[in-house]
């Protein structure tokens, strides 16, 4: 275990010094290596004899053993799959160094157990975060301010990264998490089932004036046949309340103002795409209800060829090339009145406020921020905030036939601020049923968005009277 002690770690100051000049493998060296203490001097007595020098084989015997600090790296929500990535780059940490050594875990009850670490003081060094929880858990104090670690760091700089994957990691003036992956939602479909149907695929490119509403309506309407467990849906879009932000934001609505201090989901636009979205279920039937959804959910939908289209986020490419024999690929979302906009909800590092060692933390951080360890991942499917990564590495996984250039069209100019703020939990905890409600036949739009919108502007006015809610 490491001596966590001030005597025998370096001082920030001094950390970011070796940080803008050293190797992330020479800079764990030397972060972590205990200091010695200097030995006290006296005088030499006169007529004394001069020192011998010690043998070089006993000075180094002598010589005390660095010490290895012991981190944690915990994911939330990254079981099965997408650990698979997350381990491989862990080992390169520490096969690179023996300064430190990384412990991975993976959090499968989510965010409430990171509290619980918390507050029970056992907190990993360093996490994984939904940047959408990070405006709580920020007002919290739960974060260690990143801000001088990034201003000496070589390889974390705002100029590497997408301007809105960077903006998205600051709360109150400070920067809280270092920009790791983006993953705009977009639509997988089956080859396969378009095929048989004698369908044409989607575009492969936004803003296409053939692929509006009108026509995924159409196209899901032809993709949907049989009946019973044979049945093969259309669409297998998701429930999730977070999803509708990609029809609401192309119908010109929105649910909270672009300051994030008003809930506006009542505006005609955004009541618009609610009922849309929920006639993709209840009337034109093309999309399951809960009854029909197979155990597994959408993705055992779309897995098991009960589902020519789903829509998630990049990170589900690594399990669909899990999948044999499964032909995919991936298209647009559909142009709206507005333009086309998808959500793009954000993952980064961060390091707790309680890690007794912050520093060799951050020189994990860095490690797993270089471009050829990010390259473990995105090989696995997963889009990143870094641009160069995503412009060579990104484009050139496999499978070459899919459209992974997509989501760099995605990344320039179709994607929109996530309305997260430090009530996102309470606020989804009140979306969330309320949505389900609504697809369920057991509330209408309306009445929906009459009983979110009061409590979600209670919230957020409680929230900015306390100043917890700015972004």
């Amino acid at each position: 275990m490491a001596d966590n002690s001030l005597e025998k770690r370096l001082s920030r100051r001094k950390f970011l010094q070796l940080a803008a000049g050293t190797t992330v493998t020479a800079l764990f060296a030397a972060a972590c290596a205990p200091v010695p203490a200097a030995p006290a001097s006296a005088p030499q007595q006169e007529g004394a004899a001069e020192a011998t020098e010690m043998p070089k084989e006993e000075a180094a015997a002598d010589a005390p053993a660095q010490e290895t600090v012991a981190l944690r790296f915990t994911t939330v929500g990254w079981g099965g799959w997408l650990s698979e990535p997350w381990m491989a780059m862990i080992e390169k940490f520490n096969e690179s160094q023996t300064g430190a050594q990384v412990a991975y875990e993976d959090i499968a009850e989510g965010y409430e157990k990171v509290l619980a670490q918390a507050a029970g003081n056992v907190g990993a060094d360093v996490y994984v975060f939904e940047n959408k929880q990070m405006f709580s858990f920020a007002a919290r104090g739960f974060f260690l301010p990143l801000d001088e670690m990034i201003a000496g760091s070589e390889v974390i700089k705002k100029e590497a990264y997408f301007e809105e994957d960077w903006n998205e990691t600051f709360f109150k003036g400070n920067q809280y998490l270092a920009p790791f992956d983006n993953s705009p939602a977009m639509i997988w479909y089956n080859k396969d089932i378009f095929d048989e149907a004698g369908v044409a695929y989607p575009p492969e490119s936004f803003d296409d004036p053939n692929w509006t509403w009108a026509d995924f309506l159409e196209t899901s309407q032809k993709l949907t046949t049989g009946e019973g467990a044979n049945k093969i849906f259309g669409w297998a879009g998701e429930r999730d309340w977070r999803y509708l932000l990609n029809w609401i934001w192309s119908n010109g609505g929105w649910l909270l103002n672009e300051e994030k201090t008003e809930c506006v989901i009542d505006m005609p636009e955004t009541v618009e795409a609610l009922e849309w979205a929920a006639a993709l279920v209840r009337e034109h039937q093309v999309q399951p209800s809960v009854d029909q959804i197979i155990q597994g959910g959408n993705s055992a939908m779309f897995f098991g060829r009960r589902a020519a289209m789903a829509q998630k986020g990049t990170w589900w490419a690594i399990d669909l090339k899990a999948q044999e024999g499964l032909n995919w690929n991936v298209a647009p979302q559909p142009m709206g009145e507005a333009g086309t906009f998808v959500r793009n909800p954000l993952d980064a590092f961060g390091i707790w406020q309680g890690s007794p060692q912050p520093e060799p933390s951050w020189g994990l951080i860095e490690f797993l921020s270089q471009p050829d360890i990010l390259g473990i991942i995105v090989r696995a499917g997963l889009s990143v905030s870094h641009k160069d990564t995503m412009n060579t590495v990104f484009l050139e996984q496999e499978p070459q036939d899919v459209n992974w250039d997509l989501f760099l069209q995605a990344l320039d100019g179709h994607v929109r601020r996530h309305p997260d703020t430090a009530i996102y939990p309470e606020m989804h905890n009140l979306l969330q049923p309320g949505w389900d409600a609504v697809l369920d036949g057991a509330s209408s739009v309306q009445e929906f968005v009459a009983s979110v919108k009061g409590p979600i502007n209670d919230l957020l006015a409680d929230c900015i009277e306390k100043g917890n809610c700015a972004a």
